[in-house]
């Protein structure tokens, strides 16, 4: 087969692919600054309440996204996504994870994990929906990260299942989703690309060093209702026996040089976002959930 004809295969392939990418067994298989650029503040509480509204049909059917909530006298509210790795470990920004604000705001009480049910993107589930305790948070502030551990083992299946991690560095030409569970209703599915280091660096000095991917600006982005991250990035492997849609990274912070913006009070479609690379902390994910690096990865490619 020549090459030409190869590459007609592979586009045609992913082509179809895109439009029913949340479906598939994920097992078997996202202006230049000043100097004073700040990121958005984390510490205000998310504002969309979606409870009332249509679910997207790609969040109702993608396999290994959770939702984190705090539990605490008033109910359950919801803070972030969290990605599924193992049967009792998950992965979501680290400023999601920060207990200090929800305690303030419903009271003390703890973390909870809502997986394969439609709670899992309310804003207030009822109490009856089924939660696992989380019994630790290992949090990275420096690369905006948190491990999450639950008590107790997901049962895979069905609408369940966990993603593998890609081991590859993305490219500038790699093609990259994430789900803005955020607005769970609107458009849930949206293309990301990696910045110029050049546009990045401004508003986030030496941001590699970190283990950071920054991403450009896109078409809709609401820093207003999706200042906190946590969403799962992903990417699509090459490899012909391994998992197709793999995770590359968890959205982080928006960074701005607008007063606004930077509090998440008002929008700016021109902020770059900066997000955690999973792939440098597979080796930590892997200790703390009790398995081998080895296990959590796919090799292929990223295409």
């Amino acid at each position: 087969m020549t090459h030409t004809r190869k590459l007609l295969l592979f586009i045609a392939l992913l082509l179809a692919v895109l439009s029913s990418v949340v479906a598939q067994d994920v097992t078997t298989p996202e202006a230049e600054a000043s100097e004073t650029a700040e990121p958005v503040d984390a510490t205000l509480d998310n504002p969309t309440t979606t409870s009332e509204k249509a679910l997207s049909p790609r969040l109702k059917s993608v396999r290994f996204i959770a939702g984190l909530f705090w539990a605490s006298p008033s109910g359950l509210q919801r803070r972030c996504a969290a990605t599924i790795i193992t049967s009792n470990t998950l992965v979501t920004s680290a400023v999601c994870a920060k207990s200090n604000y929800p305690a303030s705001k419903y009271g003390q009480g703890g973390w909870r994990i809502v997986t394969g049910a439609e709670e899992r993107y309310m804003q207030t589930p009822p109490n009856s929906v089924q939660a696992y305790v989380v019994k630790n948070v290992d949090i990275d502030e420096c690369s905006n990260i948190a491990i999450i551990q639950i008590e107790g083992n997901i049962s895979f299946g069905g609408s369940l299942m966990p993603v593998f991690i890609s081991s590859h560095p993305v490219s500038q030409a790699s093609t990259m989703y994430t789900f803005k569970t955020s607005d769970p209703s609107g458009n849930s599915f949206l293309g990301v690309t990696q910045g110029v280091t050049a546009a990045c660096d401004p508003y986030l000095p030496g941001y590699t060093d970190s283990n950071f991917m920054c991403t450009q600006p896109i078409l809709g982005q609401t820093v207003t209702d999706d200042y906190l991250g946590g969403d799962p990035i992903i990417g699509f492997s090459t490899q012909p026996d391994g998992p197709l849609a793999v995770l590359v990274g968890i959205t982080g912070l928006y960074y701005s040089t607008l007063e606004d913006a930077q509090h998440a009070i008002s929008n700016d479609a021109t902020a770059y976002r900066f997000n955690a690379i999973v792939a440098a902390h597979v080796t930590h994910i892997a200790t703390i959930a009790g398995v081998s690096a080895e296990s959590l990865v796919s090799t292929g490619d990223l295409g």
